[in-house]
């Protein structure tokens, strides 16, 4: 193999340098905005010892504990002391920084990082699912790590087959069951927050908010890792594999930009893993119509959740008999099979994928409707997990023998498409009894687990790892001069590095891009609930 002449491939195109260019002055914001937070808070710390010497009990005789005074002192002892963060009450504003000073602290390391590693919860949260989210983005990042791996190893083929001859293989090689889970969370904590601000306005919803915040919680930091991935991340990769810009991206992006492009196939598809982000706008744009009916009326709205669902399930199911698709990517079922008609018209098309996520809706209307409280009998319990644990090891482990390299069991259409049509809503269900079980005070100690204090911070980077985590992997493989040869044990330490490094790059990416545009979203329009009350 001949390596490319790095002096040609070091060369920065225009739009690279506009990107790079673009970095440079979010760091000097970002900067800025730091400096200016610490300069504030130590300004704060200051007047605030100030409080503490000079205190004096005020004429209702409470005085000051322990550093901290009573909200009535707290006033009137800053006032006395000059603070200027907290002057007379005719002047509430000039406590608070100008517009100017609110924008640049959108962009303070140091106040979102905080806010990122943050553990407290508002009470009512459901706790649980922060283990379930980091839980599932573990499980995308151990899949991606053996399949993107395996084209770079000197024994791809030995080491499949006696890798996918194991039984417990199944649990990697199923590993995209847990793009179901995220789309059953989606769809229960929509549905969930939607109900109970509905509650409070007495049905009125600002629709046009309602998009507004998931379009921009989602396409900024978006749109930047792109950028990124279409100019910078070839200039990381030197050897026998460097890689070129990709065209597909540059040419295509719009369509990542509207979250339209799962329905233009694979060869117009830019960031392969986005068509999960893309299904999942999909299915937001559509939620109302899930949602809505169930505040107004339950019979409707069951039977509105009952439609979309039956139309979930029997969709793929059909286009799985028609289509011959296989079970599974690795093949599997029916003797001949059209892989890659699979993932193009099944795997990221949202009719074939909305089921778990309808199941979410329903989920979350439930908790709703319950306010989490539901007393269960303990064979009832017992039997609700007994139920949810072998209806998830069936998605996982029912096809093992049809999906083994080793001598595979061929099935028919019919039952194939009985799987392909049963399977993801199957597992969506069962992943709603954990949730609905654990809110509601039957998980036990899966609950406590789940709810660990540690999956909070975890679970708020989830977004950015999942944007991220294939580069991380493309460039740390694509920068081998030579394969590896492939064991049980470099699997496992090129999870945990892909895990760690991921996220590590997630909190960048997060403080950088993510947690500044949602400080500006509050600026923008965070006057509009404290009109409304």
């Amino acid at each position: 193999i001949t390596c490319p002449v790095p002096a040609e491939e070091d060369t920065l195109e225009t739009d690279t340098i506009i990107v790079v260019i673009f970095l440079a002055v979010v760091l000097l914001i970002i900067l800025e905005g730091t400096f200016y937070d610490v300069i504030v808070n130590i300004r704060s710390k200051r007047n605030q010892e100030n409080v503490e010497e000079n205190g004096k009990p005020t004429e209702n005789e409470k005085p000051i504990e322990n550093g901290n005074s009573y909200p009535e002192n707290k006033y009137k002892l800053r006032a006395e002391n000059g603070d200027i963060q907290h002057t007379q009450p005719a002047d509430k504003h000039a406590q608070k920084p100008g517009i100017v000073g609110r924008l640049v602290l959108c962009f303070s390391a140091y106040t979102n990082g905080k806010k990122i590693l943050g553990t407290s919860q508002p009470k009512g949260s459901l706790t649980a699912v922060n283990g379930i989210r980091f839980l599932s983005m573990s499980w995308v990042i151990l899949g991606h790590t053996l399949v993107f791996v395996l084209g770079n190893t000197s024994n791809m083929l030995q080491y499949y087959n006696e890798f996918g001859s194991r039984a417990a293989s199944q649990a990697i090689f199923n590993a995209p069951f847990s793009v179901d889970s995220f789309f059953v969370l989606s769809g229960l904590l929509t549905s969930y927050l939607l109900l109970k601000q509905m509650e409070k306005t007495k049905g009125s919803v600002n629709w046009g908010l309602y998009y507004f915040h998931r379009y921009w919680r989602l396409t900024p930091v978006y749109m930047i890792v792109i950028g990124m991935y279409v100019t910078i991340y070839p200039h990381l990769i030197y050897g026998p594999n460097k890689q070129t810009s990709d065209q597909i991206c540059k040419d295509f992006w719009w369509k990542n930009l509207l979250y339209i492009d799962n329905f233009f196939g694979i060869k117009d598809l830019c960031l392969g893993w986005s068509w999960y982000l893309n299904n999942d706008m999909q299915f937001y744009i559509l939620s109302p119509l899930l949602i809505v009916p169930f505040f107004f009326n339950q019979i409707i709205g069951i039977t509105v959740s009952v439609v979309f669902l039956l139309a979930a399930t029997i969709t793929p199911g059909v286009l799985s008999y028609v289509e011959d698709f296989p079970v599974h990517f690795l093949g599997g079922g029916p003797k001949d099979t059209d892989r890659a008609a699979y993932f193009e018209d099944y795997y990221i098309v949202p009719y074939c994928r909305m089921g778990p996520y309808i199941c979410g809706v329903i989920t979350g209307y439930i908790l709703y409707k319950t306010k989490c409280k539901c007393r269960m009998n303990i064979f009832v319990n017992l039997l609700g997990w007994a139920v949810a644990t072998a209806t998830a090891c069936g998605c996982l482990y029912g096809i093992y023998n049809t999906v083994r390299p080793d001598n595979p069991v061929y099935l028919s259409k019919e039952v194939t498409a009985l799987y392909n049509g049963v399977s993801r809503t199957a597992w969506g269900a069962a992943v709603c009894w954990v949730i609905f079980a654990c809110s509601t005070g039957n998980g036990g100690f899966i609950n406590t687990l789940l709810s660990w204090k540690a999956f909070l911070p975890l679970s708020r980077l989830t977004y950015c790892a999942y944007l991220v985590h294939p580069l991380v992997m493309y460039v740390y493989y694509f920068n081998w001069n030579f394969p590896l040869y492939m064991t049980d044990l470099d699997l496992v330490y090129l999870f945990l590095g892909n895990l760690m490094v991921s996220y590590g790059i997630a909190f960048i990416v997060s403080i950088a891009f993510e947690s500044p545009f949602m400080g500006l979203e509050k600026i923008m329009f965070g006057g509009l609930g404290k009109k409304k009350k």
